[in-house]
């Protein structure tokens, strides 16, 4: 939370910034009281001047004050031009670091974690919330900040002249800039609060059905999903309907209360005139100015709504971007460790009113072994890598790694040893050679062709009109999935690990391709490299040195293959 609330107001470069734009824009807003406060006193005088006569007029100095209006004039497009660059520069920024902030929290998170809501509303999330938190300066502080300042300048310089016209002033500008938006943000929260859940659902829904348009049209759910968009569309309407009149009855009160506080100035000053306490000239000075003053304050009814829909979307972004639990300090494997794999007495399961995944289970792998984990779907054989990886925690027992304990062990140097080729491999949208570079981004052609010759892809790239840079489609989509398969284990092998774990590395493949794959990835790996394939399909078994056997939650050795086909 102390994080994130840093990133509102941080230090160094933005944050002078900040202070510049608000800055700015009380300049922008008291050079704007100061041009009507002063035009107002100017026209009266010059008005009272000519009525005088010719002696009168000519005794009546217009060029000062007709120079303090320009200067002003001058001031007030230029403070304002400044304040829009400065504060718009700042809000890019900040929406900029707080996104970054929630990707690098997001990203820390268990994979377990992330997938417990739909893509859509994170993306919306993601997007949509960081950009309203970004503009809380811009749309919250920026008014608020300047109407507090410029609010008490303009009560001051109005009560020196009539004390009585400065309190009247003070409570018009407290009644509009107070209790105007605290009523208003009273109406408006609910239908603030009703817009979001909606907003979420609706592009979680057009995300999932971009995503699955062909299985909408063989289901033939295209007029359910219509209307279901339909209705939430209706729902935001109605709710953003609402808001809209809020802020226009806000607007009206806002332009009432101004013009009788004006009149409430007005009527001041005319009894101080009454009593020569004034001249004649200050009365459409003050009235002006009151009416100046109150364009200080007309934002601030917004900028409730605003800073309440900030305040939901930052909620909401630290639910979507929790705190990461607090861990013991990461430790590395150290440089001439054997990384082997060690279980003992395992114990681990998901939630504690969920069955057990492993219990008292035990396996050791030595660096160099080639072994085949095996069992029924749903037995934990993908376990491991959530495990090694710390995606999930066991609650029983210990894991090391290269002589390390799993649960302080460096996890963001694990991918320089461990390859994983997961079960659902997510391909990115693009060309094959930006999916190789992505594993391994100094990698050059001849390692990319080498992978793919292992991964026995190279063949169907080379006969493809823009070879490397042939367009893989959404996830994959424009490939088989064999082909996806193949490339997804091609970008795990150009990246040369000390360590292989490859969850259903032949998927898809017809039985030739999948013996070819499986005698290439053997023979081009080195002795020392260490192989983990879990998998269902006995056809592989006898091209690894071991078989294990997940059996009641323990791990269980079976019987040695014959041998590696040749």
């Amino acid at each position: 939370m102390k994080q994130g609330l840093g990133l509102l107001w941080p230090g160094g470069p933005t944050g002078r910034r900040m202070l510049l734009g608000l800055g700015l824009a009380c300049m922008a807003a008291l050079a704007n009281f100061g041009l009507l406060f002063l035009s107002g006193w100017l026209l009266a005088g010059a008005a009272a001047a000519g009525l005088a006569g010719f002696a009168a007029s000519s005794a009546f100095n217009m060029a000062l004050p007709a120079a303090a209006v320009r200067f002003l004039a001058s001031a007030r497009i230029l403070a304002r031009y400044g304040e829009r660059v400065v504060t718009h520069d700042v809000t890019l920024r900040l929406v900029g670091q707080i996104r970054v902030w929630s990707f690098g929290r997001r990203v820390m998170l268990a994979p377990a974690r992330v997938a417990d809501q739909r893509s859509g509303e994170q993306l919306f999330r993601f997007v949509s919330d960081t950009e309203k938190v970004g503009h809380a300066y811009l749309d919250v502080a920026v008014p608020c900040v300047t109407a507090a300042i410029c609010g008490l300048v303009c009560v001051g310089i109005t009560g020196f002249f009539v004390p009585l016209a400065g309190g009247v002033l003070a409570m018009g500008l407290l009644a509009c800039g107070v209790g105007l938006p605290l009523v208003a943000g009273h109406l408006s929260d609910r239908a603030t609060a009703r817009i979001a859940p909606h907003q979420d659902r609706m592009h979680g829904d057009l995300v999932e059905i971009l995503q699955s348009l062909d299985e909408i049209a063989f289901l033939g759910a295209g007029d359910a999903m219509r209307q279901r968009l339909q209705s939430r569309q209706t729902a935001i309407r109605r709710a953003r309907l609402q808001l809209a009149a809020i802020e226009a009855g806000g607007r009206a009160l806002v332009g009432l209360l101004a013009v009788s506080t004006a009149i409430g100035v007005m009527a001041c000053a005319a009894t101080a005139r009454q009593h020569g306490l004034l001249c004649a000239t200050s009365l459409p000075m003050l009235a002006l100015g009151a009416l100046a003053a109150f364009e200080t304050v007309a934002p601030l009814a917004a900028a409730r709504q605003m800073a309440r829909h900030a305040l939901l979307a930052g909620k909401r972004i630290r639910a979507l971007c929790p705190p990461a639990p607090p861990t013991a300090k990461a430790m590395p494997i150290p440089p001439a460790a054997s990384l082997d794999l060690e279980l003992r007495q395992i114990g681990m399961r998901y939630a504690p009113h969920e069955p057990w995944v492993l219990r008292h289970a035990d396996l050791t792998i030595r660096q160099g072994e080639r072994v085949a984990l095996v069992g029924p779907s749903g037995a934990g054989k993908s376990t491991i890598i959530s495990l090694l990886f710390g995606f999930n925690a066991y609650q029983e027992g210990q894991m090391r790694f290269g002589g390390v304990d799993a649960r302080v062990l460096d996890a963001a140097a694990l991918p320089e040893m461990v390859g994983v080729l997961s079960q659902d491999a997510h391909l990115f949208q693009g060309s094959i050679r930006r999916n190789l570079a992505m594993a391994c981004p100094m990698a050059d052609e001849a390692g990319m062709w080498a992978a793919l010759e292992t991964a026995q892809l190279a063949s169907f790239v080379r006969d493809a009109p823009d070879g490397l840079d042939t367009l893989v489609g959404e996830a994959g989509l424009r490939l088989s999935g064999g082909q996806g398969r193949r490339l997804a284990l091609a970008c795990v092998l150009l990246r040369r690990p000390r360590w292989l774990i490859l969850d259903e590395p032949t998927e898809g493949l017809d039985p030739v391709t999948e013996r070819a794959v499986m005698t290439a990835l053997l023979a081009a790996l080195p002795p020392d490299a260490t192989v983990l394939c879990i998998t269902h399909r006995r056809a592989i078994l006898p091209f690894l040195d071991r078989t294990v056997e997940i059996v009641d939650r323990r791990f269980q050795d079976s019987a040695t293959p014959r041998g590696r086909p040749r």
